[in-house]
């Protein structure tokens, strides 16, 4: 997700902000609000980043608010600044992430054909990943039907995930051209023609 400054509030002399990515990074914590305290006019500095709270305490006379925001930005990187009656533009980030896929989606992703690599360059290309693990299961199947010498019904469990399994595979047309529910895509278009529209290219 695309890092933001919520401003929670802002009163003569007083500020908090809020920044939920900072619990992330305990070290650009310390260096905010110690780059904060050396600014004329700060008065007091607390920065918590187990809740991305930071408020900031200054003489209205010499710091003004949006000079204090100013410096924020310039400490931490970041020039997303959501005020307060502002939602933050994250309809972009999340229709991107059912594009292209979650980060854990991807590293996962890269994990399982890293994998699939190995397993051709070890068979010369003759097998890869997916056929090895479908061939492993069946062969498991078939090693416990021997030994209990009986065919058991699956578990619910399993039924739900051939199932869902059945869908994403055969529905895959379907699943692509789903429009997903975020605020930001009209009702009956697709995220990519939206998506599209809004590109540099399209």
């Amino acid at each position: 997700m695309r890092r933001f400054i919520y401003v929670v509030h802002v009163l003569p002399g007083r500020m908090r902000l809020r920044l939920p990515w900072l619990r992330e990074h305990a070290a650009l914590a310390n260096t905010l609000a110690e780059g904060l305290l050396s600014i004329e006019g700060m008065d007091e500095v607390e920065v918590r980043p187990f809740t991305g709270s930071v408020l900031c305490l200054h003489d209205p006379e010499v710091l003004e608010t949006e000079a204090v925001l100013a410096a924020v930005r310039g400490f931490t990187g970041v020039d997303l600044v959501v005020r307060p009656g502002e939602e933050p533009p994250e309809e972009e980030t999340l229709v991107g992430a059912l594009l292209a896929g979650s980060d854990v989606a991807r590293a996962v992703s890269r994990f399982a054909k890293g994998l699939d690599v190995e397993v051709l360059r070890a068979t010369q290309g003759r097998v890869g990943l997916g056929v090895l693990t479908s061939m492993g299961f069946a062969a498991a199947g078939v090693a416990k039907v021997i030994a209990s010498g009986q065919l058991p019904m699956p578990n619910w469990f399993n039924l739900a995930w051939w199932s869902f399994a059945t869908f994403t595979g055969v529905e895959r047309a379907a699943i692509n051209n789903t429009d997903p529910p975020t605020r930001g895509n009209p009702p009956g278009r697709s995220a990519l023609e939206t998506q599209g529209e809004n590109s540099p290219l399209g």
